[in-house]
């Protein structure tokens, strides 16, 4: 079995505070993922904030593995994203593992 998990990020080491707000896997060609859905639950467009920082850097990354710049891989992915929203290509499912917050 190949399971492969990123690192911490180092400055999570000595943060005052630090909380981990999403995991994701491919399991078996399928996303499964933990979420804190409740982290911003007075301020859910923070999780918009998110998905467009999690964009920046994965647009980023790829532009220098790629022959694509940033805006390109931006453009592409936002198309996606809004595209999936409008018509998913899955369901999406999912239950409380944890309630535990603490």
């Amino acid at each position: 079995m190949t399971k492969r998990e990123l690192p911490i990020p180092p400055d999570a080491d000595d943060a005052e505070q630090a909380i981990e707000v999403a995991r994701g896997w491919i399991v078996d060609n399928r996303l499964q993922c933990s979420l804190f859905p409740t982290l911003w639950q007075d301020t859910p467009e923070v999780w918009g904030i998110l998905l467009a920082d999690f964009m920046s850097h994965i647009a980023q990354a790829l532009a220098l593995e790629t022959d694509m710049t940033e805006d390109e891989l931006r453009r592409i992915i936002a198309t996606r994203l809004i595209e999936e929203i409008n018509a998913p290509s899955a369901e999406h499912e999912g239950e409380f593992l944890d309630r535990d917050t603490d």
